[in-house]
């Protein structure tokens, strides 16, 4: 078989919560189309209409699934709207979201399709539940072989998310906190490699640290250091507490490391990402 459609597992990402009976309804409708599925859930804690945690978290997961994976992600502020529904091929994968920005990684690397398929969508008394009655039964056609440009025109003008690139100046890096995990870890997006081994100071939210480390266990009871994250970028930690809540660290606050040694000068001028500054 080829990519896509040879294997039938889904993600699930949403901002629907556990309380209610919306992510069960999303699965039951898959499943009821897609008997064979195999059904993953992400998180379906996102806080409600945060667009660009939902982009982080499907980043951060789907290099991990095997090929053919289909990743659904509905975190919809426009729900009823006018607003397109997007199959994008890519990375071997597919994935369907809102056009909302959501899937801003993906869209230069893939095909981008406009869903129009109203033959696939389920039933509604209204147009509140479009993970349930449009979102599902794309994705249920898909896992059964549908191919993505089945679902409708390709398109190249879907909704990017504008978000700053780190960027590295005359010793100092500068970036911002893109995730902060539920441990109180401040996730960067300053790439781990740009730091060097010399000495330094990494300052957010009014506080700083001076301290690189390998792993949590080598801080000091209520220390707090810089050490390199599973993502491959930095990330601020506090030993036996959360230091997110401890320095009033939130999502977006400006992150600032200051080089201090000529070696780390010599570190900054390699391996710039896409629009990061010399």
């Amino acid at each position: 078989m080829d990519e896509y459609g040879a294997m039938a597992i889904a993600t699930l990402l949403t901002d629907f919560g556990l309380d209610d009976y919306y992510v069960a309804a999303v699965k039951g409708v898959i499943l009821s189309r897609a008997p064979e599925a195999t059904l993953v859930d992400v998180s379906h804690q996102v806080p409600p209409g945060d667009v660009e945690t939902a982009l982080f978290l499907l980043r951060a997961a789907a290099p991990c699934f095997p090929p053919g994976t289909v990743h659904l992600a509905v975190v919809d502020p426009g729900v009823g709207s006018d607003r397109r529904l997007l199959a994008v091929a890519a990375a071997a994968a597919v994935f369907v979201a809102p056009d909302n920005g959501l899937l801003t990684p993906w869209l230069e690397r893939g095909e981008v399709y406009a869903v129009d398929r109203p033959d696939l969508y389920r039933r509604s008394p209204g147009r509140t539940f479009d993970g349930r009655d449009r979102f599902a039964p794309v994705v249920a056609a898909l896992l059964a072989g549908c191919r993505p440009a089945e679902l409708g025109p390709r398109v190249d003008d879907a909704i990017r998310c504008a978000l700053p690139p780190p960027r590295r100046r005359d010793g100092v890096l500068s970036g911002r906190v893109v995730h902060v995990d539920r441990y109180g870890n401040v996730v960067t997006d300053l790439p781990a490699s740009w730091l060097g081994g010399g000495p330094f100071r990494a300052e957010v939210a009014g506080h700083a640290a001076t301290v690189r480390v390998g792993c949590y266990a080598e801080l000091g009871e209520g220390e707090a250091g810089v050490l390199t994250g599973s993502l491959g970028t930095l990330e601020l930690s506090l030993r036996g507490a959360s230091l997110a809540a401890r320095w009033g660290v939130e999502r977006g606050d400006a992150v600032r490391i200051v080089l201090e040694s000529d070696h780390g000068s010599d570190i900054l001028r390699h391996e710039d990402p896409p629009g990061a500054e010399e």
